[in-house]
Formats: structure tokens, C-alpha cells, sequence
């Protein structure tokens, strides 16, 4: 065989695990029911999961998922879950009291900074987060876990690209831990990745000026609509921050 024949079959091959056929039974889609608590964790799993995942975010994302709490009807759709994805730390530790019949909290799986539950704010941990939800996916869904290893591949190959844009967007800047005071405290994940310090409200620095987003995300259409968007939209505002708007940097989701 030839090498271009060759080239070719693998690439036939690879295709066909991502999706084969082009109609829903063919690719399992919507064969799996997952809910999640926060929006951002949310968008991780449905990227890990591919279409195979009916993904339910239950807190809004016009809400406080430190105050927000679930009604009935939502820890109804936790116990019929076939799955259920939390943070892991104490922001959402209401959803294991609705005994869901599968669950999976993340923080202890992630290198943790004590209980600090917005570990997504740092991709190179949800590289970690994302091979934990593959594989819960694919013991809750056994027929599926070729779709997912395929999809989460690919989701990961996209989370070391993010990674290697935001440290070329920080590394040219003279002082990125000149601290800078966002609107929320939860980008302590952000500070121990990229080594920079962004502290809360309360916190002594130069304001960051733009929305950074922390445990939500924008409405459906906006740049930031998606874990990936997000953290780009904050990079983004980072870099312009640190240098008083000298600089613009904004990585490819």
C-alpha cells in the first residue's frame, strides 16, 4: 500500500469513529442524558461528549451559582439523570443531595488550591477534567466510548492550542503581576497557571475594566457563549489591562 492510500484509509477510519452514518441512530445522538450544575462545566462535557450528550446546565446564566439553589423540578432532572457532572467543591454541593444515580465531582481529580472550585479557569486542568468525564461517560454509555474518546481527542488537541495562545499573549508583557481587580475571586486557577495576579472586589489593584468570566458564561451568539470563548474574552481583557491598552492579544477559541 501505498503511503497516500494509506493516509487516506486512516483518515476514512477516523471519520468514521467521529460519526458515522449521517443519521441520529447511526450516531447515537442524544443517547445519553447529562446534567451539569454551572454553565462553564457544562460546555466541558458536551464538548467531551459530542452529540451523543442531551446536556442540561441547571444553574441560569443570568444567576449566582454561589447563591443559586435548585427547585423540585431540578433535582427531578438530577435523579433522572443518566449522569450528573459537578465541580466538586462546595459551591454545588447541593446536587449530590438529590441522590443522582451517577455522579462525578471534578475537584479532587484536578490538583486542586484547597476548595477553590473554578478550576476551569486553568485549561491545562481541565485537560485532566475532560479524561475524567470521557471515561464516566463511557461506563455510562459503553456503546458510545469510541465516540467519545474520538470527541474528547479533539477537544483536547483545542485546550493545549488555548493554552499555548494565552502564555504567548502574557509572556511579551513587562509586569503581569502588576495585580489587577475583577469583578469576582474565582481566577486563583488563572493566577497559579499563567502567574498572574487577578484578585477579587475586594482585592487592592489596577480595575481590569471588562466582565471576566468566572462561573458563567454569555448569552447564546456573544464571544464568550462557550468555555473556549470565555477564556479567550478574558485573556483578552487581561492583556489590555496589564498594558494600559498598549497591547491587544486575543487567542483563537
Amino acid at each position: 500500500m501505498t503511503r497516500v492510500a494509506l493516509t487516506a484509509c486512516l483518515a476514512a477510519l477516523a471519520a468514521a469513529v467521529i460519526g458515522c452514518g449521517s443519521d441520529r441512530a447511526s450516531r447515537g445522538e442524544g443517547t445519553i442524558d447529562v446534567v451539569a450544575t454551572v454553565e462553564p462545566l457544562a460546555d466541558i462535557v458536551q464538548n467531551a461528549g459530542g452529540r451523543r450528550v442531551r446536556m442540561t446546565a441547571l444553574v441560569p446564566r443570568t444567576a449566582d451559582a454561589h447563591e443559586w439553589r435548585p427547585e423540585a423540578s431540578d433535582r427531578e432532572r438530577v435523579r433522572e439523570a443518566d449522569l450528573v457532572v459537578w465541580t466538586g467543591g462546595d459551591i454545588d454541593r447541593w446536587v449530590v443531595e438529590s441522590m443522582p444515580r451517577r455522579e462525578l465531582g471534578l475537584l479532587p481529580l484536578v490538583d486542586p488550591l484547597e476548595g477553590d472550585p473554578h478550576w476551569w479557569q486553568d485549561p491545562v486542568r481541565v485537560q485532566r477534567a475532560a479524561k475524567e468525564i470521557r471515561n464516566e461517560l463511557a461506563h455510562a454509555d459503553v456503546d458510545g466510548a469510541g465516540y467519545y474518546e474520538a470527541a474528547t481527542a479533539d477537544f483536547l488537541a483545542r485546550l493545549r492550542k488555548l493554552h499555548r495562545d494565552v502564555r504567548t499573549c502574557l509572556s511579551p508583557l513587562d509586569d503581569r503581576r502588576a495585580p489587577l481587580a475583577a469583578q469576582h475571586d474565582g481566577f486563583a486557577y488563572f493566577n497559579d497557571r499563567y502567574r498572574t495576579r487577578i484578585v477579587g472586589p475586594a482585592g487592592r489593584g489596577a480595575s481590569v475594566g471588562r466582565r471576566l468570566w468566572a462561573d458563567a458564561l454569555a448569552g447564546p451568539g456573544e464571544p464568550a457563549d462557550s468555555y473556549l470563548g470565555a477564556l479567550t474574552a478574558n485573556t483578552a481583557a487581561i492583556v489590555d489591562a496589564l498594558s494600559g491598552g498598549t497591547s491587544t492579544c486575543r487567542p483563537e477559541p
